[in-house]
């Protein structure tokens, strides 16, 4: 199920020209179409099976740029901490770029250190830098292998698992994945949760992953994977061996003073009114104090904060948030707002 196909349906059309990749066959869509002719009419697998049917069997693949490597040099200045995973992301696509076609892969990739140091952030900002698909699982509420894997038709409120439905659902055969805090699984003798994983992290095995609800089987094998943990030895062994394992170390206040100025610039790029009215770097002063917050309350800190200067606005002075004082739990106490003209 992993021939390329050549170019033909509308959506890779669509796309320019250096963007157009291969496609994947994916899914069986004709075994899909028997199984929902012979599924009960009323049967919740069966509406499963026919938006399986009409959305097609192939996925694009995405391919390595050469501009990409350049833009992780830029991630370097905007997460420091991360430079050793970055080192190593960059060996991997410049492997990816001998290849033919170029298509993105890497072996699954295991970030592993403490909460709050921007781990999820850095994926889903790798995922915007390789443009390709994103999706987040979250592991920490996952308890059952059907979490991943779906659940037999048999069961009252059975669905496909989230695998089946990130391929089924996007345009793309190899995502990025993340299993966010992958070290919680549930390892419930009856329901463990890491059961697909041990299928799903290779690529021999994932070329025929069997979604229990959908009851076909699906290329996996292009998903590229990354998890997140904060303590990666309390993953079962035969899980662990499966990863790249890469520890990551909390920032530097330096390195949290670019954290911060990438976190704000990135506010202003999503926000084109709030380019207008805002400075466009932030102050010494400013960096200081959000130097001394974890990384994942700078950008709650610096919004709320932005807000805060923009309700004390007068005129057309261009505003500068002042982020307070250190407490992230106290984000919503009353602290100075500095705003320049």
């Amino acid at each position: 199920m992993s021939n390329f196909w050549p170019h033909e349906n509308d959506a890779a059309e669509q796309l320019p020209a250096r963007r157009r990749t291969p496609l994947v066959k994916v899914f069986d869509t004709d075994a899909a179409h028997d199984a929902f002719e012979a599924e009960n009419s009323q049967s919740t697998r069966r509406e499963t099976l026919n938006r399986l049917r009409t959305s097609g069997p192939d996925r694009t693949l995405t391919l390595i740029q050469p501009s990409m490597l350049d833009q992780l040099d830029c991630m370097v200045e905007s997460q420091p901490n991360f430079a050793p995973v970055i080192d190593h992301l960059r060996r991997q696509l410049a492997l990816c770029r001998l290849a033919l076609p170029p298509v993105l892969q890497w072996a699954p990739l295991l970030l592993d250190g403490p909460p709050g140091i921007g781990k999820t952030f850095f994926a889903r900002t790798l995922a915007e830098v390789l443009e390709t698909e994103f999706a987040v699982i979250n592991c920490s509420s996952v308890t059952a292998s059907f979490v991943l894997g779906g659940n037999s038709p048999s069961w009252q409120g059975s669905r496909p698992g989230r695998v089946y439905e990130v391929l089924q659902g996007g345009s793309c055969a190899n995502p990025i994945v993340l299993l966010d805090e992958v070290d919680k699984l549930s390892t419930d003798a009856r329901f463990d949760g890491y059961g697909p994983l041990y299928q799903l992290l290779e690529t021999g095995t994932a070329r025929e992953f069997v979604d229990e609800h959908v009851g076909l089987p699906m290329d996996a094998s292009h998903i590229v994977w990354i998890a997140t943990s904060n303590n990666a030895d309390a993953l079962p062994g035969p899980i662990r061996s499966r990863f790249d394992v890469i520890t990551v170390d909390g920032p530097s206040a330096k390195d949290l003073k670019a954290i911060a100025q990438s976190v704000y610039a990135g506010i202003l790029a999503q926000n084109p009114g709030w380019s207008a009215a805002f400075r466009a770097k932030l102050p010494d002063h400013v960096l200081n104090r959000l130097a001394g917050m974890p990384p994942r309350s700078i950008r709650k800190r610096l919004i709320d904060a932005m807000g805060a200067a923009a309700l004390q606005r007068k005129g057309r002075n261009r505003l500068v948030p002042d982020a307070g004082g250190t407490d992230s739990n106290n984000l919503n106490s009353r602290r100075s707002i500095g705003f320049l003209g």
